[in-house]
């Protein structure tokens, strides 16, 4: 009884690029290293569910380090807000006085 042959990831990389890149038939490319062609499509599949799931991480990393920016700058403005606040209330608290000391 033969063992089956394991590949690593490099070497399914390798064959996968033959058939995507190369553009070599799939057939073709299964016999040269003794495969099911199956194996090679399972392998694609593969291939771009990884892929797929890469693009998604990125994007929400994206969005985020956006969402993160916005928020910094809201705070920021509110800030400001409460600063410009503080001092109105101050003079006016100050006009209060004068006003009420004559």
């Amino acid at each position: 009884m033969s063992k089956r042959k394991r590949y690593t990831a490099e070497e399914k990389i390798k064959i996968l690029r033959e058939v995507l890149e190369e553009g070599k038939p799939v057939s073709q490319v299964a016999d040269q290293y003794g495969l099911h062609p199956n194996n090679i499509f399972a392998w694609r599949k593969q291939l771009f569910e990884a892929g797929m799931q890469t693009f998604q991480i990125k994007r929400a990393d994206i969005s985020g380090k956006a969402e993160e920016r916005k928020i910094t700058a809201l705070e920021d403005k509110i800030k400001q807000k409460d600063e410009v606040i503080a001092e109105l209330a101050e003079e006016l608290l100050g006009l209060k006085k004068k006003t009420s000391g004559h």
